[in-house]
């Protein structure tokens, strides 16, 4: 299967952090969650797409906690800087004899960015589930000057990654 077949059978539009996705699930059918940060679905579901043309999902972060689920394709890399400063490299894929993962739970509030790792396909396809559901309003897009502030030790990933 291509990525543009993929893109086609599956509806995915471009998106703003780079990749292309379409929101599947929003939990309209249940009470809202209070959060701080207002009223939220209890959980919102996305596919989320990386391709050759579209390789990199630019660091960023949200207030709510989110699970990646690998479902085809090619791997995908993420780097994280969790709030203590701490770096992390997970690949979400299907080689778990050797290390990668089929799902990855990120925590709100920790910067992260992806890019299609080197693979069979042009593409790389998972779904994330955020609890409470993601609203646009959530979405904390970072700049490469904002990230290298707060942590000059990672300036290597974050020159690569983050909007310049």
């Amino acid at each position: 299967m291509t990525k543009d077949e993929v893109i086609e059978l599956l509806n995915l539009e471009g998106h703003f952090e780079g990749g292309y996705f379409r929101q599947t699930f929003k939990a309209t059918h249940r009470a809202p969650v209070i959060t701080e940060y207002g009223n939220r679905t209890s959980m919102t579901a996305i596919y989320y797409m990386l391709s050759t043309d579209n390789n990199i999902d630019h660091f960023h972060t949200k207030h709510s906690d989110g699970i990646e689920f690998y479902h085809m394709g090619s791997p995908i890399t993420y780097h994280m800087i969790h709030p203590d400063g701490r770096y992390e490299k997970v690949v979400v894929g299907p080689d778990i004899k050797n290390g990668q993962q089929l799902q990855l739970a990120v925590a709100g509030g920790t910067y992260k960015a992806a890019e299609l790792s080197i693979g069979d396909y042009d593409f790389g396809l998972v779904s994330e589930a955020v609890a409470p559901g993601w609203e646009p309003e959530d979405m904390i897009d970072v700049s490469a000057s904002e990230l290298l502030k707060k942590f000059p030790q990672h300036s290597k990933v974050i020159q690569r990654l983050a909007r310049k």
